[in-house]
């Protein structure tokens, strides 16, 4: 065995030195989908070793450092966090306009202790910086810095305005329905943001995902919501958007609710596959077996 996992490392070894920079990036992409920060790192290195320029790239491997950071020992945190840090500000260098950076640099900032360079100053200046760029995703950016900072209210005026500004924006309603969801536990108000904004973009595949997980919490519409969760499970989404690991496990709870416990461990069963570290998962499963 131990020489078959050998050969097996070596063999990815040699696809990865072989594979051009938006191949390295895939697979990067695939390994953090699945949970393999790991495997992520290498690959991105290898990435931003081939294109040393590329924004997005810098950012990824950020991530990447970053999942491997919170579950490191206190030892390798703080020289993993230095390096998330690094890869984030490298990203917004070279692309002042990577919105996903100047987000990812705001997380770190806010979350990361003060010897490690995190600063709510800090995080604020970026939520400047993007509402320059783009003044929904300012919202957005602000709000997250005030509920870190305990203060819901003021977070809640944020992305009430973007829906008052943009009324016609599938993603200015997604935003405030998920802060109604998670913040307020408002689940008739958060649903009616999710409808509105399939209303004005049917092709806008988050809302689908967060009307199961909004049925799942408030304990009604399990019929629409396992209807949402499949068609969400037939997409492939983007790398900011809930994954499909996500959306497996959301489908096994509904089918907990529902008493379909044998429907309940195939899906946690098809999410552990794909999040096979995902401690939430793995209880789910225990729970049902």
């Amino acid at each position: 065995m131990r020489k078959l996992i050998v050969v097996g490392v070596c063999l990815l070894s040699v696809r990865l030195a072989a594979a051009t920079a938006p191949e390295l990036a895939a697979a990067g992409n695939a390994a953090l989908m699945r949970g393999d920060a790991d495997a992520a790192a290498a690959a991105y290195e290898k990435a931003v070793a081939s294109d040393p320029n590329n924004a997005r790239y810098h950012l990824m491997l950020g991530e990447a450092y970053g999942t491997l950071a919170q579950k490191a020992s206190l030892f390798s945190k703080a020289g993993l966090a230095k390096k998330t840090k690094e890869e984030f500000e490298r990203a917004v260098q070279l692309d002042p306009n990577l919105i996903d950076a100047r987000m990812s640099l705001i997380d770190y900032y806010l979350f990361a202790p003060g010897f490690m360079g995190g600063s709510e100053e800090k995080a604020l200046a970026q939520a400047g910086e993007i509402r320059k760029r783009d003044a929904l995703d300012g919202h957005r950016a602000f709000a997250r810095v005030y509920l870190h900072q305990k203060k819901p209210d003021v977070a809640r005026k944020e992305v009430v305005d973007a829906v008052r500004e943009q009324p016609k924006s599938a993603k200015a309603h997604y935003i405030l329905g998920v802060f109604l969801m998670s913040n307020d536990k408002n689940w008739s108000g958060s649903l009616h943001e999710f409808d509105m904004a399939l209303e004005l973009d049917p092709k806008y595949m988050p809302a689908y995902f967060r009307i199961g997980q909004n049925a799942v919490n408030a304990e009604t519409n399990y019929a629409r919501a396992e209807e949402s969760l499949r068609k969400y499970l037939a997409y492939t989404p983007a790398m900011d958007e809930p994954n499909l690991a996500s959306a497996w496990y959301w489908l096994g709870r509904l089918q907990e609710k529902m008493g379909k416990k044998a429907e309940a461990k195939q899906s946690y069963g098809k999410a552990l596959a794909l999040a096979p570290d995902s401690a939430q998962v793995k209880e789910a499963l225990q729970r049902v077996s």
